[in-house]
């Protein structure tokens, strides 16, 4: 009896013990299989994370792509209209450039023709063999106020063929240089108008006269009275129009008066 006490006394704590181990172990392995559950579980998170990760990667480099080539397309839209543009600029400028061309051709027979200068001489008339005068200005002491190849609608071929002196109607005119009368009267836009040739076929012409003080065939001396300031045919206001012409064109009075 005493010896089956004394094993009970001593198995009983065996067992106890035995089963404060187990109870440890099945805790210990319970605690690690939960760890490694959450690992599991934190792993398959960074899976999915970087899978997510990846796919807006892609959709984010697909849009790129998408706008790059949009933009490449719009570039070479542009290219080719601005290609398109420069070649009608090029067009349109050569159009232009003929244009303006033939404009200044016309312009430039008109100014021609205006600047001719033709008139019958009396064959009666003895006229001075070469030009050997002085030379005066017909309006002395008055400014001028249109110049020799003046452009402007108010001429004849859009172009001034003389000088225009701004005296008061009336005022005395004189002749440039000594000379012969072979035209004097009415002459169209001119109005009442006086031609003198010098000598050398050189030719003056006083236009817009009030009155004519000389006749045809008379010799004038450079500075004489020949005849009156007035705004007779095509004239804007009273004023003297002077021309020059050698042989069968018209110079500028300006360059002629100031020449030897």
């Amino acid at each position: 009896m005493r010896n089956s006490r004394a094993f009970k006394a001593v198995t009983v704590p065996i067992a106890i013990a035995a089963l404060l181990v187990t109870s440890i172990s099945v805790t210990s392995l319970a605690a690690t299989k939960n760890e490694e559950a959450k690992q599991i579980a934190a792993a398959q998170d960074r899976i999915e994370a970087s899978r997510l990760d990846t796919g807006t990667v892609a959709v984010e480099t697909d849009h790129e792509i998408a706008l790059a080539r949009a933009v490449e397309q719009t570039t070479r839209s542009l290219v080719r209209q601005q290609k398109k543009l420069t070649k009608m600029a090029k067009i349109e400028a050569k159009e232009r450039k003929a244009e303006l061309a033939r404009l200044a051709a016309e312009r430039l027979m008109r100014e021609s023709r205006a600047m001719q200068f033709r008139i019958v001489i009396p064959k009666n008339l003895n006229l001075p063999a070469t030009f050997t005068s002085a030379k005066r200005i017909p309006l002395p002491g008055t400014r001028t106020t249109a110049y020799f190849g003046q452009r402007g609608w108010r001429w004849h071929g859009g172009v001034h063929t003389g000088l225009d002196f701004d005296g008061y109607y009336g005022q005395s005119v004189k002749a440039a240089a000594d000379g012969v009368v072979i035209a004097r009267g009415w002459d169209g836009s001119y109005g009442y108008s006086i031609l003198v040739a010098h000598g050398g076929q050189v030719t003056t012409r006083y236009a817009h006269l009030s009155s004519m003080a000389v006749s045809v065939g008379k010799r004038v001396k450079a500075g004489e009275h020949i005849g009156k300031v007035g705004s007779t045919g095509n004239a804007s206001g009273t004023h003297l129009h002077f021309e020059v012409a050698i042989k069968d064109r018209l110079v500028n009075p300006a360059l002629w008066l100031r020449s030897n």
